[in-house]
């Protein structure tokens, strides 16, 4: 028997569960005509196909580790388009977490609010919103890069990282178009760092080295990236990924070869991570081996 439950947030925009946005009585009754649904599936045809409904469909799973923040610019502009032209339902399974996450992405922006303000005005019209603690991070990330996703922010790149482990680690072979902007080109647009000591080809950018301090295993979420200039490992060098590094035939764990000379420079792993001999491990880990290569700068 299906349990309909949906909230009007503002004017046009509703948060709601499932079977609110597959009950035709529901959707007409509230004057429906955009669905955005963010679920581990899509609505029945029966709901996607209707005259005068428009529908978009994210895939996401209620868990703390999902991304959702690569998601909320498509989100947000298909909730102002949606309420540029009529009314519009955000829902997940229960209207509780995923879906509650983007519509307060949405409140937030808007009034320009902090998260305990959005999400505060969201739980005044639907007590039960309540992203989960992964969702809730995103949101304090976003908040912080100014309502937008900005991929020069540090912060977010390690969290693209991150997402972009979590997605190999799905069995995925190659990278999903939203976390290709942390892959660095083989010829930086900077300075380079570090060249192969065999054979002194370019290897790494300034710009796509990742510093650590010594000995500490950060998160994403954690503030203190890169941290103080003195306490920066030396030992070792992790890096985001950059195009000479692929590796097709092992996606998620493999040894790195310069692409000049075929000299061992380095490891990765996306899912386990790489330890540093600083005894810090860094969760995607791609690392250089310090004695294989040159330090430039």
């Amino acid at each position: 028997m299906a349990y309909i439950s949906v909230d009007k947030i503002e004017d046009g925009l509703y948060l709601g569960n499932y079977d609110a946005a597959c009950d035709l009585k529901t959707l007409k009754e509230l004057h429906i005509s955009h669905i955005l649904t963010v679920a581990n599936r899509p609505l029945p045809t029966s709901i996607t196909s209707l005259q005068g409904i428009s529908t978009h469909f994210i895939k996401a799973f209620d868990l703390a580790d999902s991304d959702l923040l690569s998601h909320f610019q498509e989100a947000l502009d298909f909730i102002e388009d949606g309420l540029r032209k009529g009314k519009v339902l955000v829902h997940c399974h229960w209207g509780i977490s995923r879906s509650a996450t983007l519509v307060t992405a949405y409140v937030m922006k808007k009034y320009t609010l902090t998260l305990e303000e959005a999400l505060a005005r969201v739980k005044s019209k639907r007590h039960v919103a309540f992203p989960n603690s992964g969702f809730m991070a995103q949101l304090l990330l976003y908040k912080k890069m100014g309502y937008q996703l900005d991929t020069s922010n540090l912060q977010y790149k390690l969290y693209l990282l991150k997402a972009a482990g979590a997605y190999f680690a799905k069995g995925k072979r190659e990278l999903d178009a939203r976390y290709e902007v942390i892959v660095h080109p083989d010829q930086p647009a900077g300075s380079v760092a570090y060249k192969c000591k065999n054979c002194r080809s370019s290897l790494v950018g300034a710009e796509a080295v990742l510093p650590h301090q010594i000995g500490e295993t950060p998160d994403w979420t954690d503030n203190k990236w890169p941290g103080t200039a003195d306490k920066i490992c030396d030992k070792g060098v992790f890096t985001f990924p950059i195009k000479w590094m692929s590796n097709p035939d092992k996606p998620v764990a493999g040894k790195l070869y310069c692409p000049k000379c075929n000299t061992k420079v380095g490891n990765y792993n996306w899912v386990a991570g790489y330890k540093c001999p600083c005894s810090a491990k860094i969760t995607p880990g791609i690392y250089i081996i310090r004695s294989k290569v040159d330090k430039c700068m």
